[in-house]
């Protein structure tokens, strides 16, 4: 919070799945638009609808957040990247357009930890990343962030919902992956893999967060 008030950056945090945090993104629009338009009238000029912006990496929801804001479906959201294809407009309320855009990567990558995180998001096709070694990098996140009480990691459901203690796979992510494939894909690594990540995506592990917050 520091950072971003040093760079006069204010962020609103909501999840738009469960819907909280929605009322104060739209108190705060709404309340940048009044001072907008009496700054207008105070010109001489006409009002006329604020517009903004929806920008963000592919797959994390700003479809979802726009519907949410405009209380109905007014674009397309589904879980999976690159279902807004093309820049759109659209009307959220009286006085508020807001432009819908696809998903954007940046161009550079600076490290390949940055690749990773978007490869465990699915934020780039899986045929640019191989799932066994993702798989097993995502096992070392995991005992990175449960050493951080507040990355709120639950080892012991993990371990349950496989069957195999997930701190086996923080000494050998090989041979951790080896064991829960023959217990759940019938030895088939890849799928076994696919499955974890899968689940990471789908929060059967928890609602874990890859980078720890600022």
């Amino acid at each position: 919070k520091d950072w971003f008030s040093e760079h006069s950056i204010f962020p609103l945090w909501c999840d738009a799945k469960k819907g909280h945090g929605i009322k104060e993104i739209v108190h705060t629009i709404t309340k940048a638009r009044i001072s907008i338009d009496e700054r207008r009238l105070s010109r001489g000029m006409k009002i006329r609808p604020i517009r903004a912006l929806a920008l963000g990496f592919p797959n994390v929801g700003k479809s979802a957040l726009i519907n949410r804001i405009a209380s109905k479906k007014v674009a397309k959201s589904a879980k999976k990247a690159g279902v807004t294809r093309d820049l759109r407009w659209i009307r959220i309320s009286n006085g508020i357009d807001l432009l819908d855009a696809p998903g954007v990567i940046p161009p550079y990558l600076e490290n390949q930890k940055s690749a990773l995180n978007l490869a465990l998001c699915d934020d780039i096709g899986e045929a640019a990343y191989d799932l066994d070694f993702v798989a097993m990098e995502f096992i070392k996140i995991i005992q990175k962030l449960s050493n951080n009480k507040i990355s709120n990691i639950s080892l012991k459901k993990i371990s349950n919902r496989y069957g195999v203690d997930i701190t086996e796979g923080f000494k050998d992510p090989n041979k951790w992956l080896f064991l829960t494939a023959e217990k759940h894909t019938s030895g088939d690594r890849r799928r076994m893999a696919n499955k974890l990540l899968e689940d990471f995506r789908n929060q059967f592990l928890g609602n874990i967060c890859l980078e720890i917050p600022l």
